[in-house]
């Protein structure tokens, strides 16, 4: 009996420490902001431990030693800093600090437009852009693959990059750099861009436009030409800034647009 417990026991905390890993890789990797809860525990030395936030001017307040500076720092990183101000100090000759995040308040990213729970989401380490829009609940029935990722550059300036879910999450991604978002980023998920196919093709009808295509793509999405097609009389419409309609004789290279309606000309002959 013994020995089934010792194994039961052993058996348990493999269990928590995998549960766990993930949680501690994102502490180390975490940069303690404003607004963020911490706990802080001495060993040995209870009526130390504190449960406090981080103030506006970046610091906690830890007993015998006053007000720290913690901003930017990871929690181990400010677990060895109190445990150096402890025992240089002279309060404590083998200082033991433990430092955890409780509450991730000061790294967000917002996420808007077609989601189920848009919202600020809070960062508790190094997140991509797929993990933030899985938190987010996923595109809703309204939004389409496209994503737009907003974010302030070092100077300053708005930067906007695209990107489209079905290449971050295809096997080429498997070979490129993960996309993390950081604190401050925008993604917006906007509405599913769309076109038209209509006149002698085998499918006519409203396509959701989810990725890059060119007019030879578009058609082979409606099933291509029937029978009574002129494969020459391909007419792209398209709307202007102005609200006025384009009609625009096309290469079968031309890039799709959102709104762009192409009609198939039936033959002559």
């Amino acid at each position: 009996m013994i020995q089934s417990n010792s194994f039961r026991n052993t058996v348990i905390l493999l269990v928590i420490c995998l549960l766990s890993a993930g949680t501690v890789s994102a502490q180390e990797a975490y940069q303690i902001g404003v607004g963020d809860r911490v706990s802080v525990s001495v060993y040995g030395q209870e009526d130390m431990d504190t449960d406090t936030e981080v103030a506006a001017d970046g610091t906690i307040t830890m007993a015998l030693i006053g007000r720290v500076d913690v901003e930017g720092m990871t929690p181990p990183e400010v677990s060895r800093l109190l445990e150096s101000r402890l025992e240089n100090e002279g309060y404590l000759r083998n200082a033991n600090v433990n430092v955890v995040v409780e509450e991730y308040r000061s790294n967000t990213v917002s996420v808007l437009g077609h989601v189920n729970q848009p919202g600020k989401i809070a960062l508790e380490g190094p997140t991509t852009l797929t993990e933030v829009l899985a938190l987010a609940g996923g595109i809703n029935s309204g939004g389409g693959e496209r994503l737009v990722l907003i974010r302030d550059s070092e100077g300053g300036q708005q930067e906007r990059h695209q990107f489209y879910l079905s290449e971050l999450l295809d096997q080429k991604a498997a070979d490129q750099p993960a996309v993390r978002v950081r604190n401050g980023d925008t993604l917006f998920v906007p509405k599913a861009e769309q076109f038209y196919v209509h006149g002698q093709v085998q499918k006519p009808g409203t396509y959701t436009l989810d990725r890059s295509l060119n007019v030879m793509q578009a058609l082979s999405v409606s099933g291509g030409f029937n029978p009574r097609a002129s494969t020459r009389g391909v007419v792209l419409y398209r709307k202007q800034p102005d609200g006025t309609v384009k009609t625009l004789k096309v290469d079968m290279s031309d890039p799709i647009r959102d709104g762009d309606v192409l009609f198939v000309k039936e033959s002559l002959f």
